[in-house]
């Protein structure tokens, strides 16, 4: 029985079976309006050939299989695509045999459904590694091939930290614009950004993020989206660790540092909104795409954080490997979870129904400090030289310190953000620009915003746009232009500021 549509999950299929049923075998069609997918003109891309791209998470991959779409239910796959001449196909999963224009894959491993991913274009790839290979759009290879050349180093000492990696290969594909994340962490073939490609290396944190995930988030999952912080809040604390290791303690603490300034802003405005706060809430009847913000990740930090500063991170690293190895190929709920802190910390000493049930912070949350940083807010605050700041992290602190009398496009000659291709640093200008009241902004927002489909990088320059009265028309002219190359769940935050 194929249950009504429900506005968010839509249509539940019944199937009443004999308890001696073996197997089933569901046919189906699919729409080429199915919100998991995203069809890119070729003026979308950086070639001149068409692309398709999916992105599952949270609750998409409905939209193109009749599976349980939960990761409480993990899933093994076998899967052909067709693909026209003159294009390639990757998957989240091993690569088989080519015939007759039908491309196989087969991932033998059980994943959470919202890991299932492809994609379809003018695609071509270069090793970097044993286990590593990078593909992109011809134009981009060469580019991406160079930003990422220390995938396979950063894929080691992930497993010096976390133990061997479980999924053979780590290799990942560089999308067009309208890719609305970071990156996505589907095992075998990471889904990245081209906003990465800064051409000094300086962004390649994220591919430490969705390589972290590799452990903890595909390994070890959140059974439901209410648990998400078990994914996110662990990723970022292992991803801290990897930063740690490759570029430095000073790194990974400044990161720490801006990491829970975000997360307060996120927070205020959220409670100011009468929105939740804590990391585990009811979300019965509420869409997880707007749901979606840097809470889980930033205080799931806090929290893993926490119960390593109350162990010592020798112990608490033992607890880390008895933790993967445990639930290795499982999702697990925060219950389970805390059980099994009490189990194996129990003298730990950290409130845990506080942090996960409790909106705000508890008064015992970690906090880091940064001799550098302060001495660049001072330096922000005082109108002095802003060239001090050199790193991105660093910049990115500037832009979030400096008061709201500066001059936004002195500052952004201080900090070269003109002569630099770090979309990061050149959206949270953006958006310090709007906010500060600059004038004969309109091309240069323009051209990002008609170039830029990363959901983290368009909401705060719109979100500025939107609160000045002058540049609200167009805000809602140049979202209204792009809004079809965007992605659905992009659309959905972009749409509640007002647009």
């Amino acid at each position: 029985t194929l249950h009504p549509a429900d506005p968010v999950l839509g249509s539940r299929l019944t199937l009443q079976l004999e308890r001696a049923t073996p197997t089933v075998t569901l046919t189906w069609r699919t729409s080429p309006d199915a919100s998991a997918l995203m069809w890119l003109d070729p003026a979308q891309t950086a070639g001149t050939r068409p692309f398709l791209l999916s992105q599952c998470q949270a609750i998409h991959a409905r939209s193109i299989a009749p599976l349980q779409d939960t990761p409480a239910a993990r899933i093994r796959y076998d899967a052909r695509l067709r693909v026209p001449d003159g294009l390639t196909a990757v998957m989240s999963a091993a690569p088989g045999v080519a015939r007759d224009g039908w491309l196989a894959f087969a991932m033998p491993q059980p994943i959470p459904p919202y890991l299932l991913a492809f994609a379809v274009g003018d695609l071509a790839s270069r090793d970097l590694g044993p286990r590593t290979r990078v593909w992109a759009e011809p134009a981009t290879l060469e580019a991406a091939a160079w930003e990422f050349a220390d995938a396979e180093s950063m894929l080691e000492t992930a497993e010096s930290l976390f133990g061997p990696y479980a999924w053979d290969r780590y290799d990942f594909v560089v999308l067009p614009p309208s890719f609305p994340l970071g990156g996505m962490e589907n095992p075998r073939m990471t889904f990245l950004t081209p906003t990465l490609l800064a051409g000094d290396r300086s962004l390649v944190g994220v591919l430490a993020h969705e390589l972290a995930h590799s452990w903890t988030g595909n390994l070890v999952t959140n059974a439901t989206n209410e648990d998400f912080w078990l994914n996110e809040g662990w990723t970022v604390w292992a991803e801290r660790r990897i930063v740690e290791v490759l570029y430095g303690e000073e790194e990974a603490r400044q990161q720490c540092v801006l990491g829970r300034l975000g997360l307060e802003a996120v927070m205020e405005a959220r409670t100011r909104g009468g929105r939740r706060t804590a990391l585990v809430y009811d979300q019965a009847g509420l869409d997880p795409d707007a749901e979606f913000s840097r809470v889980p990740y930033e205080k799931g930090f806090l929290l893993v954080t926490a119960l390593e500063r109350a162990v010592g991170r020798p112990r608490f690293d033992a607890f880390v490997a008895d933790y993967i190895a445990t639930f290795r190929f499982r999702s697990i709920s925060t219950a389970t979870f805390l059980d099994f802190v009490r189990e194996r910390l129990p003298d730990a000493g950290v409130d845990l129904d506080a942090w996960t049930t409790e909106d705000g912070l508890p008064a015992d949350a970690p906090t880091f400090r940064s001799e550098r940083l302060e001495a660049l807010e001072r330096i922000a605050r005082e109108g002095g030289d802003l060239t001090e700041a050199r790193t991105t992290t660093e910049k990115l602190w500037v832009l979030a310190r400096l008061p709201s009398s500066v001059d936004a496009r002195e500052a952004a000659g201080q900090l070269g953000i003109d002569a630099l291709s770090n979309a990061e640093l050149r959206a949270s200008w953006l958006a310090l620009a709007v906010r500060t009241g600059a004038r004969g902004l309109e091309d240069q927002l323009r051209g990002f915003l008609d170039t830029v489909g990363r959901t983290k990088l368009l909401e705060p320059v719109y979100a500025a746009m939107v609160a000045r009265d002058d540049l609200l028309p167009l805000a809602r002219e140049l979202y209204a232009a792009n809004a079809p190359r965007l992605h659905g769940s992009t659309r959905l935050k972009l749409k509640a500021l007002g647009l």
